[in-house]
């Protein structure tokens, strides 16, 4: 992976590069961002144009020996841990080793990519992977050894912030005392989970959302749309990339989520209880990644009528075809609503993540929009 191919992020490119060529480039350095920003690509251009014998001021050279093995994900100095689970496989203390062919294969062809997708390729089934205290394990030998072509070895933890304790203890003694030669990109969707003690010995940089620009420019050539749709979907998504081509995706389509999210908030609205349960039931059975994706639709469902319920239309951003059903919403929703629907929906989103079952998470999700709406 080149800087040339990760989206945006040009400041940040500019700091990396420069720790580089100054020597200055700390042992430890966590990236924060929110899904699709980019930071697991932007990590790996990283410790390529770290190893790169040929590099030049802006990038890796991309063909040398070394280049071609990071592009791979088969350098033998490269070494990653993401979250895993139990599988009809691997029945017992899987770490991620066991599934590093599978990693390869999705993140080459989109290091983009979202948990389900890694998930899906695993065999994980509707289950939220973590990370152990036996990958920790194997992240400290891995990285006391020898560096295997003599030069730097480099550790890439996605979704850090799913270590258990007893893991997050193991890696701050690594952190407290690093080997020579190792670094540790660490990447986060959630900051703010992760043990302060671990955050203060690495340096954080916060990526910001795509450039909307440079994000636009990125969907009309890969899904060969017009400027004016591929600018509407870079404001949809956030500045993130793999949320645009979702919604792209499902656009060309008739979107489950649109109607599910259609049926819960009109069923709520027209008290009609029994539709609200079968919505909330519905969602209930999908993968846990696809229910956290359901409630930032919901979100941003919720942010578009709220908009357009003080007037600002234009700010809004909601296609035509879906003008007249927010028109309605924004009319009949209590303002009160807003700011505990979306209080509502990330404690959704929280519980998710920490494994809560569906059922309750989502029939308590309804229940509390049914009696604020």
């Amino acid at each position: 992976m080149q800087f040339s191919s990760v989206v945006g992020h040009n400041d940040t490119k500019r700091q990396l590069i420069k720790l580089g060529k100054d020597g200055r480039v700390p042992h430890a350095i966590l990236f924060g961002e929110e899904p699709g920003y980019g930071a697991l690509p932007l990590s790996l251009a990283f410790a390529q144009y770290l190893s790169c014998p040929n590099r030049t001021e802006t990038d890796s050279c991309g063909s040398c020996p070394s280049c071609n093995k990071f592009e791979k994900l088969i350098h033998p100095d490269l070494h990653f841990a993401f979250p895993v689970s139990t599988t009809k496989k691997i029945t017992s203390k899987p770490v991620s080793d066991n599934f590093i062919d599978s990693w390869r294969k999705v993140v080459r062809a989109n290091p983009y990519m979202g948990e389900q997708e890694l998930y899906d390729e695993m065999g994980a089934e509707n289950k939220l992977g973590n990370i152990g205290v036996a990958e920790a394990s194997l992240i400290f030998r891995k990285l006391s050894m020898t560096a295997f072509e003599g030069g730097n070895k480099y550790m890439v933890i996605w979704l850090a912030e799913r270590m258990n304790q007893e893991a997050s203890n193991k890696l701050l003694k690594l952190l407290e005392e690093p080997p020579k030669d190792t670094y540790l990109f660490l990447i986060s969707q959630s900051v703010d989970r992760i043990l302060p003690t671990i955050l203060s010995r690495c340096r954080i940089i916060k990526l910001s959302p795509i450039d909307r620009h440079l994000l636009s420019e990125r969907l009309m050539i890969e899904f060969g749309i017009s400027e004016a749709d591929a600018t509407l979907w870079a404001k949809i998504s956030g500045g993130s990339l793999s949320r645009a081509r979702r919604a792209i995706s499902e656009s060309q389509e008739t979107s489950a989520f649109d109607n599910l999210i259609a049926d819960l908030i009109n069923g709520c609205l027209s008290r009609e209880l029994m539709n609200v349960i079968s919505v909330w039931e519905e969602v209930a059975l999908l993968t846990r990644e696809r229910q956290r994706d359901f409630c930032y639709k919901l979100i941003e469902y919720i942010r578009r009528t709220y908009i357009l319920s003080l007037g600002s239309e234009e700010l809004s951003y909601i296609p035509e075809s879906q003008r007249t059903l927010f028109a309605g919403w924004s009319k009949r929703i209590k303002p009160a609503f807003y700011e505990k629907g979306f209080d509502v929906v990330n404690k959704a989103i929280t519980d998710i993540e920490r494994s809560v079952n569906s059922k309750y998470i989502f029939a308590d999700l309804s229940n509390r929009f049914f009696l604020s709406l």
